[in-house]
This record gives C-alpha cells, sequence and structure tokens, in this order.
C-alpha cells in the first residue's frame, strides 16, 4: 500500500495531498489558486478605491457648496460609499464653518465701519441741533428724540441697536443738559434784572407812604418787597448771602423815613417849629433802635440833621435863621433860574420877598436875565455871546456871565440831555421804558403799542433838543440809557436786534451806551444791518460757548490799524474793532483756531458799512454808498444845501480881476463863501453814527463849526440824501439847458457846486 501523503489545507476545504484526479482536479486546482488571487487583488485595490472614495467625496461637497445643490451619494453596494458619504459630510462641515466664520468677521467689520460712521454723523447731527436749539432746551430735546428713534429703528441687530440707542441718549443728555444750563443761567438774569427794578421801584413808594405817615400802605408794600426778595435770593446766590441784610436795610429805610416824616410834621408846625424837631432828633440820636448798629443810626440821625437843615437854620435866632434860608434859598434859585429850570412862581414870589434889601437881590434878577439865555437855542446863545463881545468893557460881565452859563449847559447836555430838557421845561417828559420789546411773551399789546406811541414822541422831542443844543440829542435820560446798557448781556440775539431797530433812528443813544462797555453793540446797531448783526451777535455766542478758539487781540490790531487807517478815534477804534472781532467769530467754521487774516479784514468792512479812501483819506461809508458817490456829495453840495441842512455860511469878497479900462483902476470882486469852500475841498471825516460827518478845513485844519460856533457841524448823509441831491442837480442843469442863450434863464452859477 501506497504511503498516504499529509493533509494540507486550500481554500476553505480540506483535501488529502497526494492524490492525483487528473485533468478535473488540476482545473479545480487552478480554480482555487483563481479565487485566492482574486482575493488578494481585492484586499490590494479596496483600500485605493475607498481612499479615492473619501477624496470624491469631499471633491463633491466642495462643487455642491459652491453651486448652492445638493451632494449626490454613492449606491451603498459600492466600495467607499460610506467613505464618500463621510467625507462629503466632513468636508460640507468645514465649509460651513469657513463661511460662517468669514460672515462673522465682515459682520464685524461692517459694525466697526458702521459705528464709525455714525459716530461722526451723530456729533454733527449734535452740533446742529444745540446750535439750531441753543435758547430752546425743549426744541432741543424733541429733535434729538425724534433723531435717535430714527437712527435706531434702522438697526435690525438688537444688540448693536440697543448699545447705539444708549451711546446717543448719553450724548444728547450731557448736551441737553449743557443748553438747558445756559438758558436758565440767562432766563435768571433777566429776572434778577427785573425783580431789581421791582424792589428799587417798591422801596421809593414805600418809603414815600412812610414819610407822609400812611404806615399801612407802606406795611402792605413791604410784604411785596419782602416776597420780590425771596424771588431774587432763589435766583441770585449773592443776593441769598445778604438777604436777611437787604430785608434789615429796607424795614429800617422805612422806619427812617417814618421818624423824618414826623420830624418834618413838627419842624412845620407853628407852635412846635424847627427847634423842637432838632429837640425831638437830638432826644432820639441816644436811643439806638432794635436792628441797627451805632454807627448806622448816628448817619441817620446826621442826614435827618441835614434835612432839616435844608428846612431852616439850628441857629436859636428866628431872624439869623431866616436870613440863612433866604441865602440858600437864593442861592438855590439863582442855580435853577440861571439854568433855565422850571420855577414855579409861588416859589419865585417867596424868593425875591426873601431877599428883598438884601445882598442877594442883584443876583437873583441877574439870574432871570442868564435865564433867558439859557433857554435861547445853541444858535441864539452864539448870537447873544457875540453881541455881548462887541460892547466891549461895557459888555464883559455880562460875557463871563453866559460863558460861565455856557460851560454848564454843554455839561449838563452831555451829561443827561434829555433830563435837563426836562428840567427846563423845554419839553414835558413822556413815559417810556426801552425794554419793553414786542417779542417778550409777558408784553401786552396795548402796552407796548402805547410804549412805542410814545417812544416816537421821543424821537421828535431829541429833534427839538438837538436843535436846541446845538448837540445830536439821545431820546433817552441817562439813566434809562443805565438800565438799557445793564440789561444787554442778558438780552436774546432777537431782542438785542429789536433794540437796535428801535433806536435805529435815534443815533445819539449808541453814544450813551458804547461809553459803558457796550462799544460793539453800539457799533453794530448804529449799522442797522440785520445780517452784519445776527453774524456779529452769533460770534459773541460762539466765544461764550466755547465753540470757536479764542484768538489774541494783538493778532487783530495790525490788520484793523491797516483796514481803517485813522477813521476811528481811541472810544471808537476799541467798540468798532470789537464789533468785527464778535463779526469774524461769526463767520469762521466751528472749532476753527487759526486766524484768518482776510475773513478779519471782510468782518472789518462789513461792520463799519465800508471803509475807503475819500479825497485820499480813509474814512466810513453810509449804508448803501460807495466812496466816487460820498465825494460828489460834497463836491456838489451848493450854498443853498450847506445852508438847508443847518450849516453856517462865512462869506468873504476875493479879486477876480484888478486893472484895465481908461484909468486902470477897475477892481472886479466876487463874493465866496469860506465854509462851503472847505466842504468842497476839506478832510471828509466819519463820526459815530451812520452816515455821519465833519469837515476838516484845510486852511485851518480845524473842524467846519456849527451854529453854536464851538461844536463841528455835523453832516448826515444817506443814499436818500444823494440820490435827491442828484435829481436836484439834474433839475437845475435841464433847466439851465432850455433857458435862453442871451442868459434870461438860469445863470451858470446855479448849476455850479
Amino acid at each position: 500500500m501506497a504511503k498516504q501523503q499529509r493533509i494540507g489545507v486550500y481554500g476553505s476545504g480540506i483535501k488529502p495531498t497526494g492524490i492525483d484526479s487528473g485533468a478535473a482536479g488540476k482545473m479545480r486546482a487552478l480554480a482555487g489558486l483563481g479565487q485566492v488571487m482574486s482575493d488578494v487583488g481585492i484586499a490590494i485595490a479596496k483600500p485605493i478605491i475607498v481612499t479615492k472614495r473619501a477624496e470624491e467625496g469631499a471633491q463633491a461637497a466642495e462643487e455642491a457648496f459652491k453651486t448652492g445643490g445638493e451632494v449626490k451619494q454613492l449606491s451603498a453596494a459600492k466600495w467607499g460609499a460610506s467613505q464618500f458619504r463621510s467625507a462629503a459630510e466632513q468636508k460640507t462641515a468645514e465649509l460651513r464653518s469657513a463661511a460662517e466664520q468669514k460672515t462673522a468677521e465682515l459682520t464685524r467689520n461692517a459694525e466697526k465701519i458702521y459705528r464709525s460712521e455714525l459716530s461722526t454723523e451723530s456729533a454733527q447731527t449734535m452740533a446742529g441741533f444745540a446750535e439750531q436749539f441753543k435758547d430752546d432746551p425743549v426744541g432741543f430735546n424733541d429733535a434729538v428724540e425724534n433723531y435717535i428713534k430714527g437712527t435706531v429703528s434702522a438697526i435690525t441687530d438688537p444688540v448693536l441697536a440697543a448699545d447705539i440707542n444708549d451711546r446717543l441718549t448719553r450724548t444728547a443728555l450731557s448736551t441737553g443738559q449743557k443748553i438747558q444750563s445756559a438758558f436758565e443761567v440767562k432766563q435768571a438774569n433777566k429776572g434778577i434784572v427785573t425783580l431789581g427794578n421791582n424792589i428799587s421801584s417798591k422801596t421809593r413808594q414805600a418809603n414815600r407812604l412812610a414819610r407822609e405817615g400812611n404806615a399801612d400802605g407802606a406795611a402792605a408794600i413791604l410784604e411785596d418787597i419782602s416776597a420780590d426778595q425771596d424771588s431774587l435770593a432763589d435766583l441770585s446766590p449773592k443776593f441769598k448771602a445778604q438777604l436777611q441784610d437787604e430785608k434789615r436795610k429796607v424795614k429800617n429805610g422805612l422806619y427812617e423815613n417814618k421818624v423824618s416824616g414826623e420830624l418834618d410834621a413838627i419842624a412845620d408846625d407853628p407852635e412846635q417849629g424847627i427847634s423842637a424837631a432838632f429837640a425831638k432828633l437830638d432826644e432820639l440820636q441816644g436811643k439806638v433802635p432794635k436792628g441797627y448798629d451805632p454807627s448806622e443810626w448816628d448817619a441817620f440821625i446826621q442826614t435827618a440833621q441835614t434835612d432839616l437843615g435844608r428846612t431852616n437854620s439850628r441857629v436859636q435866632s428866628a431872624a439869623a435863621a431866616a436870613t440863612k434860608q433866604a441865602e440858600r434859598d437864593a442861592s438855590n434859585y439863582v442855580s435853577s433860574v440861571s439854568a433855565g429850570f422850571v420855577v414855579s412862581e409861588e416859589e419865585t414870589a417867596a424868593v425875591m420877598a426873601g431877599v428883598a434889601g438884601t445882598k442877594y437881590e442883584d443876583a437873583v434878577v441877574k439870574a432871570q436875565e442868564i435865564a433867558q439865555y439859557s433857554l435861547a437855542t445853541s444858535a441864539e446863545r452864539a448870537e447873544l455871546r457875540a453881541g455881548a463881545e462887541a460892547l466891549g468893557l461895557d459888555g464883559i460881565d455880562m460875557l463871563q456871565a453866559m460863558n460861565t452859563q455856557e460851560d454848564f449847559i454843554n455839561r449838563a447836555v452831555q451829561a443827561d440831555a434829555y433830563g435837563f430838557a426836562v428840567r427846563q421845561g423845554i419839553v414835558e417828559e413822556v413815559n417810556f421804558d426801552p425794554l419793553l420789546l414786542q417779542d417778550d411773551i409777558d408784553t401786552p399789546v396795548d402796552e407796548y403799542a402805547a410804549n412805542q406811541a410814545n417812544f416816537q414822541k421821543r424821537i421828535e422831542q431829541s429833534a427839538v433838543l438837538s436843535e436846541q443844543y446845538g448837540y445830536t440829542v439821545s431820546p433817552l435820560s441817562a439813566p434809562e440809557a443805565r438800565i438799557l446798557t445793564n440789561a444787554l448781556p442778558g438780552l436774546i440775539r432777537s431782542q438785542k436786534i429789536a433794540v437796535a431797530k428801535l433806536f435805529k433812528d435815534a443815533p445819539g443813544v449808541w453814544g450813551q451806551i458804547a461809553g459803558k462797555g457796550e462799544g460793539s453793540y453800539a457799533q453794530l446797531s448804529a449799522l442797522g444791518n440785520d445780517n452784519v448783526m445776527n453774524v456779529a451777535f452769533d460770534g459773541q455766542d460762539r466765544i461764550k460757548a466755547g465753540s470757536v478758539k479764542a484768538i489774541k487781540i494783538d493778532d487783530f490790531r495790525k490788520d484793523f490799524v491797516e483796514e481803517t487807517g485813522n477813521v476811528f478815534g481811541p472810544d471808537d477804534f476799541a467798540s468798532a474793532m470789537q464789533a468785527a472781532v464778535d463779526y469774524y467769530y461769526g463767520s469762521v467754521e466751528l472749532g476753527s483756531d487759526v486766524y484768518d487774516s482776510g475773513k478779519f479784514r471782510q468782518a472789518v468792512q462789513a461792520v463799519t458799512g465800508g471803509i475807503k479812501k475819500v479825497r485820499g483819506v480813509k474814512t466810513q461809508l453810509p449804508e448803501g454808498v460807495d466812496a466816487s458817490q460820498l465825494e460828489e456829495y460834497f463836491n456838489n453840495m451848493t450854498q443853498e444845501q450847506y445852508a438847508k441842512a443847518g450849516g453856517v455860511n462865512v462869506f468873504y469878497n476875493e479879486v477876480q480881476f484888478e486893472g484895465g479900462g481908461l484909468s486902470g483902476d477897475n477892481v472886479i470882486t466876487v463874493q465866496k463863501n469860506k465854509a462851503l469852500d472847505a466842504v468842497h475841498q476839506g478832510t471828509i471825516k466819519a463820526v459815530p453814527g451812520q452816515g455821519k460827518y465833519i469837515i476838516i478845513d484845510p486852511q485851518t485844519n480845524m473842524f467846519i463849526p456849527g451854529p453854536d460856533g464851538i461844536s463841528p457841524f455835523e453832516f448826515t448823509v444817506s443814499s436818500a440824501d444823494i440820490s435827491a441831491m442828484k435829481a436836484e442837480r439834474n433839475a437845475r442843469i435841464n433847466r439851465f439847458a432850455r433857458s435862453p442863450v442871451s442868459g434870461a434863464g438860469v445863470p451858470i452859477m446855479d448849476i455850479q457846486p
């Protein structure tokens, strides 16, 4: 028996190794080898295909992401289907993550850009609202609220919207608080002025009632005064600190007037008289009332003694007392009458009786003569002085008296022309409140209309007084001008312009306030241009608010001097330059901190109405008039026009021809007007007041005098005056052109300057 072969392993079956079955066996052996090779091929190829499928899955995911489509999955039966799907899903996730990151980055960048742009735009908008509503806190809040709502509503991101809303609200609140504070200060200042005036007025009334013995009436007014003082203390910390002392002073004043009234009653009582009054005062001197310190009570006692002394003398002898009183009465009478003040017939009779036969009688009579001089017009006074001077030694005393009185009149007119005229009885005082403005909501319409009507009466009176005194008289008294000056800083822009328009035809007002710290306002108001005033007042507000940077005044001075030359005197120089500075600040860009010489020179021309050379010298031009027109106006002025304007003609004879004829002694002279020669040839110099000029005579280098022979004669020139002169000149030329050649018509000299 053949040896059995060992058993081997083939594929999955177990077969004996030594058995040969022939061809069939060989084929089966080969088939088994093929299966083995197939399994080996699969083992090698499948990982490659799976890897490729993963790459294809990733690529398919990229394509689908780009197009926005879906990834088409492989059949689950195919090799690598799961790897394809897994790779596609992973790639899709990576792409989505990258896209989300990019979107987030873009969103962040867009938000940064939006925040930056919104910051710039909102800052500009807030600044515009702050300027527009600087005097209207409620209007500012409403405008800002609407702006914030509109801005936030357009933001879709709730987080960003909330943040922006918070930021804008904080900015608006800060700016609004500043506007509110400034507004409250303005209102408080206005209230302080009003309450202060009310307290003063009521105090005077209460003192009068107390002196008259009306204690109940004075007490009732005292309650009102105390209430006004409490209100003033709420507005003014300075006044609040001294409130109790102020109340004490008012009460003390009422008590003093009560005592003074009682002393007056004793002095006027025939049974008691002045001696009893002084005795009563001596009794009171050592009894210091509650609420007084000894020095205050002593001061009152001294005042009361003075008051009693005005009524009579403390001398024991009645005769001596009467003499001294007559002396005082005569002195007061002479001063009042010499000045032209109104003195009653009763007072005149009493004084005349008191000085009869005394050394004062001549002085009283002479005062009555001087009174006629004081009440004369400026031109008439000049004639009276000339007449007295012509008398030589016989008129020297009267001339000296006239000159003394002329100095007194000029000082009084300069100090308070309207008040002086009222005291002289030349005009009757017309009630007028310079601060009763139309745009004040508290002003009744009828009260405003009545005040305006009274102002027109004041204007008419000032024209009369200007002729009377030979000086441009303001329609305001000196106390009224002080009230106006003190109130101006607290007025809003519209009120300042309203005041300027009100006094446009009263140039004397600007001189009254210019010297009291309101030179810029006086310069701007005298010009009377609304646009110029708006810009300049805006400049003042900007400086106060700090919206433009203040520049050193020395930076302006050089350009101002070059632009104006010698047009302005020291006082007017400062006023005009400050007005130009205010206008400059109102014309530059907000936030500007670099000096612009060109803009400042424009500002100078704007606030002055224009400064140009006229007859080779710089001067200020009237509004709407150029340099050539102004020069032609004076060049073409006729003798009649000069006289009509109020000028004083001064004639002299000039030899035009000498010699000739049979005897050779013919002399031809022509009458010339020295004053008119100066008008045609002299230097034209502007003076305060729009369109006001004086002429410097080139022969004497002195101004052409006015009717009083002392003050310079002021020419008033406007565009209307220039047009009227031109029309008149053309009419003369036309009349001459229509005249016969024989000369029977208008002479040639009538169409010459």
